[in-house]
């Protein structure tokens, strides 16, 4: 009896030893856990930490790029609405402008316009000396120095000579003797203007303003005058009809030796066109 209960004793202190060690390294084991997990929370904290500074970094950054952008799109806005004042300025103080012989309109191409219509004025066909050319007359003349006497050169109407059948039987006798008109237009948005004689079309890149005939002063006159391109349906300035001369236009025909035929034909009226670009 005495043995069972100091074995049992014995055994029992050894057990509790034993289960006390065992609780320990158990404890030890968890502690040792605990620090590794918080090693690793503390790592991963300052990992957050540093992303987090990243974002903050990349936000600022992004709300930069974003206010670049705007400053970039305001700018742009301005730069368009300064290239249109460009262009704007540019069409309105640039273009160029044509005579319409023997019209009162201008063509309806785009962008021409109308400066002011009036008649055709010239010096006289039997004059020596005075201007080669034809004018395009304003209706309102204003006047500075008049009547100061002394030697002059004389500015005269001018009239369609023997056109006949130029512009149709029927209307060769509303056209003889007749004044011719004419137009100075304007075309803003082109600035070259060319006249080609014996041609009705004009060359590829170049806009048609009207076609018509070649005229100019008689080759026996004593006045010479510049080949002038007029439309081929004139109108003539209204109650004009009277046979005072002054300035004159003649039809324009070939005349084969010099020139050459073909492609030529001796005795045709030559055609002209007006082009701008």
């Amino acid at each position: 009896m005495f043995c069972k209960v100091v074995c049992f004793s014995i055994f029992g202190s050894i057990f509790l030893s034993l289960a006390h060690s065992q609780d320990e390294d158990a404890i030890t084991k968890l502690q040792n856990a605990v620090l590794v997990l918080q090693h690793r929370v503390s790592v991963t904290e300052a990992q957050l930490e540093k992303t987090q500074t990243r974002l903050t970094q990349a936000d600022v950054k992004l709300q930069q790029a974003e206010m670049n952008a705007a400053a970039l799109k305001t700018q742009l806005a301005k730069e368009g609405k300064e290239i249109q004042r460009l262009k704007n300025s540019y069409t309105n103080n640039s273009g160029t402008t044509f005579v319409h012989w023997g019209r009162t309109s201008c063509p309806g191409t785009p962008s021409t316009t109308l400066v002011y219509s009036g008649a055709v004025g010239g010096t006289g066909y039997d004059t020596q000396g005075g201007a080669a050319n034809y004018v395009c007359l304003h209706p309102n003349p204003q006047w500075n120095k008049y009547g100061t006497g002394g030697t002059s050169s004389g500015m005269y109407g001018t009239e369609y000579e023997q056109v006949d059948n130029l512009f149709g039987k029927k209307n060769a006798a509303k056209f003889n003797q007749n004044d011719i008109v004419c137009s100075v237009c304007h075309v803003a948005s082109r600035s070259s203007q060319i006249m080609i004689p014996a041609r009705r079309e004009c060359q590829p890149g170049w806009t048609k303003e009207y076609e018509g005939y070649l005229m100019t002063s008689y080759e026996s006159h004593a006045g010479k005058k510049l080949f002038t391109c007029v439309d081929e349906n004139p109108e003539v300035a209204r109650g004009s009809f009277e046979d005072k001369n002054g300035a004159l236009m003649y039809r324009v025909i070939a005349q084969c030796g010099s020139l050459q035929c073909p492609n030529y034909v001796q005795g045709r009226e030559l055609t002209c066109v007006v082009c701008t670009k």
